[in-house]
């Protein structure tokens, strides 16, 4: 296997998008297809094209040519929100493992405190002879 005439692009930061270069590349890698599986030949003047991550960024996939992929806009967006469903899911099963379930035990609650005393009712005194 003999290396790559040219080096894989790597973006500097998650945002960083790759040039139209590196998106030529990609498009002969895939053949032209589109990267859902639909088997739908892409055009580069006529379809809208959208650059997907194989492995999204935000479940620890890098920006890289090689976890870029091209595909339709029309079978991009259904795709993604798919899996911010699937992933919104997964943290609210994670989130519940740390709530605590209300308590079950019912015991005898406080008994009513003795009523205050104030300066205008007289303390008394002898309430053990009574």
């Amino acid at each position: 296997m003999s290396p790559r005439a040219v080096p894989e692009w790597h973006g500097k930061t998650p945002e960083s998008m790759p040039g139209k270069l590196v998106l030529l590349r990609i498009y002969a890698r895939q053949n032209g297809l589109c990267a859902c599986g639909c088997g739908r030949v892409m055009n580069l003047n006529r379809d809208k094209i959208d650059r997907e991550h194989t492995i999204p960024l935000i479940d620890g996939g890098e920006n890289r040519e090689g976890n870029l992929t091209l595909m339709l806009h029309e079978h991009h967006v259904p795709k993604t929100s798919a899996e911010a469903k699937q992933r919104a899911e997964a943290r609210q099963h994670q989130a519940k493992a740390f709530t605590r379930p209300p308590s079950k035990m019912r015991g005898a609650s406080f008994r009513p405190a003795e009523p205050q005393r104030t300066a205008t009712r007289p303390v008394e005194k002898w309430s053990l002879l009574k």
